[in-house]
């Protein structure tokens, strides 16, 4: 009977042990920990190490407690499945969720506009300053003739390459695949509907691109822009000088000029 009564209580002991370490457990791990105002983003750089890592975290995070992270980093040996991104921390989120994400490289992807720049050096650097590419590492890859000729481009006529729209990409996209998804987005936009339009006026796709970036130089109002571009088109079936302003600006690249 006491056996019975000393086995009773130890179980009741360890049932009450397993209890406290599961709320324990879930406190660390799974109870909501992060507690930002509103959805906000971590941006893990090739250079960033756990330390700076947790900083960021727990800079954007705001979280209550971080210590189920740093047994996170421990258990599953983080420090050698660091992955670049950008990731998302929600409000009420977990640590386990949080750190999951990380781990597992489960990105969010951004918003990359590509707008109507004037050079290949602007595009470069308006793309490095939104993704974790260098900007010298765009620059020196649009401006290699091996990949122009290999796209099918040159020089002067590579900057066709990029259509002006807004993508969703990952912030760490390589300068290779971000190429290659520029390709793809142009030979999208030239679909057949768009290439029979460009024949039915005499053009090429690269020379419409070139036609364009005139008329978008020469005004910022769109309803003058059919008209501008009407005039331009006129003259060139004419075998006319177009008489362009922009030309003058881009052929001496100073755009202030009047």
């Amino acid at each position: 009977m006491k056996k019975r009564k000393i086995l009773i209580s130890v179980s009741i002991a360890l049932l009450l042990c397993c209890i406290c370490c599961a709320g324990i457990i879930y406190y660390y791990l799974f109870s909501p920990q992060f507690h930002p105002k509103k959805t906000t983003y971590i941006y893990v750089d090739r250079d960033d190490t756990i330390d700076s890592i947790y900083n960021k975290v727990k800079e954007q995070g705001k979280p209550k407690n971080l210590t189920g992270f740093h047994w996170m980093i421990q258990y599953r040996k983080y420090t050698q499945n660091i992955h670049t991104g950008r990731y998302t921390i929600r409000p009420k989120e977990s640590v386990y969720k949080v750190f999951s994400r990380l781990y597992r490289n489960h990105q969010e992807p951004m918003n990359l506009t590509i707008g109507s720049v004037r050079t290949m050096d602007r595009l470069a650097r308006s793309i490095g300053k939104q993704l974790m590419i260098d900007s010298a590492e765009i620059a020196k890859a649009i401006n290699s003739p091996v990949l122009q000729q290999k796209l099918g481009y040159n020089k002067e006529t590579i900057p066709c390459l990029f259509i002006p729209d807004t993508y969703q990409v990952y912030w760490d996209i390589s300068v290779e695949n971000f190429i290659e998804r520029m390709q793809k987005e142009h030979q999208k936009f030239w679909n057949q509907e768009r290439l029979e339009k460009a024949t039915q006026m005499g053009m090429t796709p690269i020379e419409v691109c070139t036609l364009a970036s005139i008329v978008e130089e020469e005004t910022n109002n769109n309803q003058e822009k059919p008209m501008v571009a009407g005039l331009y088109i006129n003259r060139l079936h004419l075998d006319m000088p177009l008489q362009a302003d922009p030309t003058i600006k881009f052929a001496l690249q100073d755009f202030g000029l009047r």
